[in-house]
């Protein structure tokens, strides 16, 4: 049990329920966040991106990612490889991806669509991924500064829980 120190009088909070997928497009982001998941059905491995849009009037923005990147469905399975490859190719990193953090807080260009989705209403999609013009970040956002203070205390990165994975990594404890 966690003493929250105070009362919060919960019947007093509105809740805003104005979340509006940002307008397709293309937006500058960096990856802030990683994990890897299990499939809801245990027979594959999710990699969750969480990122940021850094310029323009939707800076600070949060969009998400899952990429199926092992999955029985060989389609899945493609796709998300072929994202990574953009993704890696985007922030200028070669070889053998063993860890998902060498993607983090390196800018790249996303282009962003909106689905309608008849369950849950229209949510951003992304499509394409690619580097940025000169690679550099907007003025006054440095590349790999800490955008909370959670990241600044764990050096500008997330701390991430991995379950699975042995080392903390969270492509498991494969040899590149």
């Amino acid at each position: 049990m966690a003493n929250l120190g105070e009362s919060i009088d919960v019947d007093t909070i509105e809740i805003d329920n104005t979340y509006e997928p940002l307008p397709a497009g293309e937006y500058m982001v960096q990856v802030t966040d990683s994990d890897v998941v299990e499939t809801k059905a245990g027979t594959g491995l999710i990699l969750k991106l969480t990122l940021e849009v850094m310029d323009g009037p939707s800076a600070g923005r949060k969009v998400w990612l899952n990429l199926n990147y092992k999955n029985p469905n060989a389609t899945a399975q493609r796709i998300a490889h072929e994202q990574i490859k953009q993704i890696c190719d985007a922030v200028g990193f070669a070889g053998h991806l063993t860890d998902s953090e060498v993607l983090h807080y390196k800018p790249l260009r996303v282009r962003l669509t909106v689905k309608q989705d008849p369950e849950y209403g229209p949510r951003n999609e992304m499509k394409k991924f690619s580097a940025m013009a000169g690679g550099a970040p907007p003025p006054g956002k440095a590349q790999g500064e800490a955008s909370s203070p959670r990241q600044a205390q764990t050096g500008g990165t997330a701390a991430t829980s991995r379950p699975g994975t042995a080392g903390g990594r969270p492509w498991g404890n494969r040899a590149a």
